[in-house]
């Protein structure tokens, strides 16, 4: 199946912000750390929900996407059957 631009920019900002996730998870680790064990991991759980709230949009969207491509592929089949029934 093709993908649209859409799907392959929400792919790709996927990818990215994963890769954010994990860096930010480390660098936040290392830059809190001499603080205390407890600051670095409350750092790192805020910086992780702030990334996992835009991946979860994302993946929002990209849902719907997959979700108006079956609605349309049912259409279609759905008309198809229509106009065979009234020939």
């Amino acid at each position: 199946m093709k993908k649209t631009l859409l799907e392959n920019v929400i792919s790709f900002l996927l990818g990215i912000f994963w890769a954010l996730l994990i860096l930010s998870a480390l660098i936040l680790f290392k830059t809190f750390y001499p603080l205390g064990i407890l600051p670095a991991l409350v750092a790192i759980i805020l910086s992780s929900a702030f990334w996992f709230i835009l991946i979860i949009l994302l993946e929002m969207a990209n849902i719907q996407i997959e979700k108006l491509k079956e609605i349309k592929r049912q259409t279609e089949i759905l008309e198809t059957i229509k106009k065979r029934l009234y020939e």
